[in-house]
């Protein structure tokens, strides 16, 4: 069954949406400058007048969303050059147990012969695809501990 998302407009609600729209909740520009960081009345009713009419100039506005949202997206391409760059690090230096190397054997062994019992491969290219199979489920568990490693280093914020 199909939920309904109904939503009840008050009349509080229209006008917090239109005050939020034409821009009168915003805080007063005495709330927004701080008095102490400047010397004279004349630098701090400058700073007030420059703060008001950045708030209150559409354009100021829009060229500041654009810049914030422009900003955010160099921000996150840095973090994934920054996190494929720990990845191939990390994935460089990745190595394998025993048990890894043991499961890894057993599974390949196994694809080949499911392989070989429906006839896609034939009983002289066994060795072959045993081989060939290992060789992709070692990449694939080196790719997962390397995944792994850098979601706990992500985690533990030493990215």
């Amino acid at each position: 069954m199909a939920e309904m998302d109904m939503k009840i407009e008050t009349t509080e609600s229209t006008r917090a949406k239109i005050a939020e729209r034409l821009g009168f909740d915003q805080p007063s520009a005495f709330d927004l400058v701080d008095r102490s960081k400047y010397a004279t009345e004349d630098a701090y009713l400058d700073a007030l007048v420059k703060a008001d009419m950045e708030r209150n100039n559409p354009e100021y506005q829009a060229t500041r969303r654009r810049l914030a949202a422009e900003y955010r997206e160099r921000q996150e391409r840095e973090q994934r050059a920054k996190q494929e760059s720990a990845y191939k690090e990390i994935r460089s230096t990745v190595q394998l147990d025993d048990l890894d190397r043991r499961e890894i054997d057993t599974e390949a062994a196994e694809k080949a012969r499911r392989d070989l019992a429906a006839g896609k491969i034939s009983a002289s290219g066994l060795g072959k695809a045993i081989e060939d199979y290992a060789k992709q489920l070692t990449e694939k568990r080196k790719d997962t501990r390397a995944s792994n490693q850098l979601i706990n280093a992500m985690l533990r914020g030493q990215l």
